[in-house]
């Protein structure tokens, strides 16, 4: 390895105030040995317990009083979604998203977390001849949809940004937005010290909380397909799910350690990890339908400065002039509200604005993506119009996930994997060459989608059956 390679990886590892977004794409870099991101896991998650709040965790320290803990959270949350459908039967209104624009942001937002879902029980792979790790390496092979790339938690949430035209959005998020998924990807490298603390995010993670529910219900409302969240509904109940397997799993782990008390310690650290960083309630509480629509003005600002005529005039001034710098373009579009160009709180096509980009004939027809148009018409919507609602293409999915299928690098890889695979009769070499590629930057590949399906049927033959 290069000497200058050499000292930025030391950098990364040893760096204590870095950016959310580099850890994840440290993480995330298959260039990068598995050694180098346990040490930076190990420095990482130790500086992130230091600072989590303690005082207001309800969870129990005994483990045996765990499971009837969680039955009551869960209990509790289905309760409080009866209401929630009591409201909306009785004519209540969107609790979440009153728009498509704001369902839409949602998602772009919490892009960063849910593309490494699952990813912290990749460190319990390499357990995998140990019974007590059988459970947790169960739910990650679910997580991974069992190696189908239609169930691969990962890969359907990715079609879905694409199907919506929102897979760009999320490549320009603030740092905050990468904070959790940065913790989910150090547990996914961390060394045997944390076992207890994988154990105990996994716990905190595959709870129903109340918010999945009601996302999942106005999503399929709103026309979008919430397949995604609805998987997490179905396979995360406290009855036979993920959430019952993972509280039994802790159980079997808690076997191994003799010292109990430092064990929920640790369980309970864990645990509380899952409530750091910016999450989708807090991040459903600060939607803005006008903040991003501005946002999207300044980007098409960017090239839109060089692009108009200076003969049409705003307040005695050039549109290029308006656009020329940040601070004047969201004045620009106040100036374009106060002569009649755009009437908020109405129809979109009494709008001047909104023809110019929305019409075939209009003079700025295909300048805004329709994600971007989505946002723009439900802000000139506003709370007196519907507006429409949105539709996921299939087509569109089906040709996305083709052209994503082939790649002659990773072909030849997978190839060779293969034959590797098929040669051997020894069943931990077969294991031992297949769990890097269930890793977090490659389980939702074909290469992975293929590894992953070997392995269930390897450990977990009843599920490869059901497959």
């Amino acid at each position: 390895m290069p000497t200058a390679v050499k000292e930025r990886i030391l950098n990364l590892i040893t760096k204590d105030h870095q950016k959310y977004f580099e850890i994840t794409q440290f993480f995330l870099d298959p260039s990068i040995s598995k050694s180098s991101k346990e040490l930076k896991s190990f420095n990482f998650l130790e500086r992130e317990i230091e600072q989590l709040d303690n005082e207001f965790l309800e969870i129990p320290s005994e483990l045996d009083k765990l499971e009837e803990w969680l039955d009551r959270q869960n209990k509790l949350q289905c309760t409080h979604y009866k209401g929630y459908i009591e409201r909306r039967m009785a004519g209540g209104n969107r609790e979440l998203f009153n728009s498509t624009s704001k369902a839409y942001e949602f998602l772009y937002k919490v892009a960063p977390t849910k593309r490494v879902d699952g990813a912290w029980l990749f460190s319990f792979t390499q357990y995998w001849n140990d019974p007590a790790f059988k459970d947790f390496i169960q739910i990650y092979l679910e997580e991974l949809g069992l190696g189908l790339e239609q169930s691969n938690h990962v890969r359907v949430f990715d079609n879905l940004l694409f199907s919506l035209g929102l897979h760009e959005f999320s490549l320009n998020l603030d740092d905050e937005y990468y904070h959790q998924a940065a913790i989910q990807l150090a547990l996914a490298y961390a060394p045997s010290e944390f076992i207890p603390e994988i154990a105990g995010f996994n716990l905190g993670y595959e709870q129903l909380p109340l918010h999945l529910l009601i996302t999942n219900y106005e999503l399929k409302e709103l026309g979008i397909d919430s397949k995604y969240f609805n998987l997490h509904i179905t396979i995360d109940n406290f009855d036979s799910g993920h959430a019952q397997v993972a509280t039994n799993a802790v159980k079997k782990l808690s076997s191994r350690f003799k010292d109990k008390i430092n064990f929920m310690h640790k369980l309970r650290n864990g645990f509380l990890l899952n409530n750091r960083g910016k999450s989708s309630v807090q991040i459903i509480k600060s939607l803005s339908t006008e903040h991003v629509v501005m946002e999207i003005f300044r980007k098409k600002a960017v090239v839109g400065k060089h692009m108009h005529a200076n003969n049409c005039l705003f307040n005695k001034r050039p549109i290029n002039e308006w656009l020329s710098e940040d601070e004047l373009v969201e004045e620009f579009i106040f100036e374009l509200i106060r002569v009649g160009w755009i009437k908020l709180n109405e129809d979109p096509e009494n709008s001047r604005f909104w023809k110019l980009i929305d019409h075939e004939d209009g003079k700025m027809f295909g300048v805004f993506s329709a994600a971007e148009k989505t946002f723009i018409y439900d802000w000139i919507s506003g709370s007196n119009f519907n507006g429409h609602k949105s539709s996921v293409n299939s087509e569109l999915i089906d040709n996305y996930m083709e052209m994503n299928k082939f790649s002659y690098i990773i072909d030849n890889e997978l190839h060779a994997l293969q034959k590797q695979v098929h040669d051997s009769s020894n069943l931990a070499y077969k294991i031992g060459k297949l769990i890097p590629y269930l890793a977090p930057h490659t389980h939702h590949e074909e290469i992975g989608l293929w590894s992953t399906q070997r392995i269930t049927e390897y450990l977990f033959p009843y599920l490869a059956v059901r497959k």
